[in-house]
């Protein structure tokens, strides 16, 4: 069980996800990652993450369900949900200092190609790409929660306007992170004390929810994400060393 402080820092990770998921349309699993493996096992910092990130992804897409893109999801759906089980399951064999050592490769080519190469590299939205990406995302969401960059990438180029892609990205999310904490249930990874890590992490995220939405249009977004990157890297980093 967590400290009052490790509590607290709980909270104030979870409004700091809750934050960058409202204003990016992505990124709270990310966000948790960088900060929770610190003071708890990579595995139930995942299956936290998950679970904030399910209550967060479906209130954004149910009160945006009107301009969900439901045939743009069905080759990500189909393809992640295949993957998840099997990265959730990997996850539990392996080491958890190899884990770690994952987890930091993964954050730091995340960043390396949002900060460089985003802007640079166009996916088209075609039914290949969506297997593709779809079973990439999958993969980390099994893994580390952080499913959202392959499916950001496929999604930016598949939707018409910045509403229906946080909508259709939202909805996304819910689906899979709720499929993904059923697995992790199946597979007796999800426990009472990893409920309560969730409900206090979330409680900070819904904060961050709502503060991240009246300030979303205000918000230099682009140097918001480059802070974010670069501390992607970091961490990274730390955790590889």
């Amino acid at each position: 069980m967590l400290s009052v402080f490790e509590s607290v820092l709980l909270v104030l990770v979870g409004l700091g996800a809750g934050f960058v998921q409202r204003v990016s349309g992505f990124g709270l699993g990310i966000f948790a990652m960088l900060f929770m493996p610190y003071f708890m096992p990579s595995p139930v910092a995942a299956a936290v993450s998950c679970l904030i990130s399910c209550g967060t992804s479906l209130y954004n897409a149910v009160s945006n369900r009107k301009s969900i893109n439901f045939r743009t999801l069905i080759p990500l759906l189909s393809v992640s949900l295949v993957v998840i089980p099997i990265a959730v399951q990997f996850s539990t064999s392996v080491p958890e200092k190899l884990l770690k050592t994952l987890l930091g490769v993964v954050l730091i080519a995340l960043s390396i190609y949002f900060l460089f190469f985003s802007e640079r590299i166009h996916i088209k939205p075609t039914v290949l790409n969506g297997v593709i990406f779809g079973g990439l995302g999958g993969f980390l969401n099994g893994l580390f929660s952080t499913g959202g960059p392959p499916v950001v990438l496929y999604l930016v180029h598949a939707t018409p306007d910045k509403l229906v892609y946080f909508a259709t990205i939202q909805f996304y999310f819910a689906m899979t992170n709720i499929y993904s904490t059923a697995v992790r249930v199946a597979n007796g990874i999800i426990t009472w004390e990893i409920l309560l890590l969730a409900l206090i992490g979330f409680a900070g995220c819904a904060l961050g929810n709502v503060v991240g939405g009246k300030v979303f249009d205000k918000l230099d977004t682009r140097r918001f994400k480059q802070v974010i990157y670069w501390g992607m890297i970091v961490s990274g980093v730390l955790m590889i060393v």
